[in-house]
């Protein structure tokens, strides 16, 4: 597993566990979590993951 794809999978644990989320499969980069709070909290979830990969790339 290369380093970038070992750093994607830390931030996104790190977002799902800080957010009460689980990951439930992880296929690459295609990751799908599942969270009590519904859509709303999984949109959330994704949106803080989304900031944290940007500001880490420089994007």
């Amino acid at each position: 597993m290369l380093q970038e794809d070992q750093d994607f999978l830390q931030i996104v644990s790190l977002v799902t566990s800080q957010l009460g989320c689980t990951i439930e499969s992880v296929d690459g980069r295609t990751i799908s979590i599942n969270c009590p709070g519904g859509k709303e909290q999984e949109i959330k979830c994704a949106m803080a993951i989304e900031e944290i990969i940007e500001g880490k790339t420089g994007l």
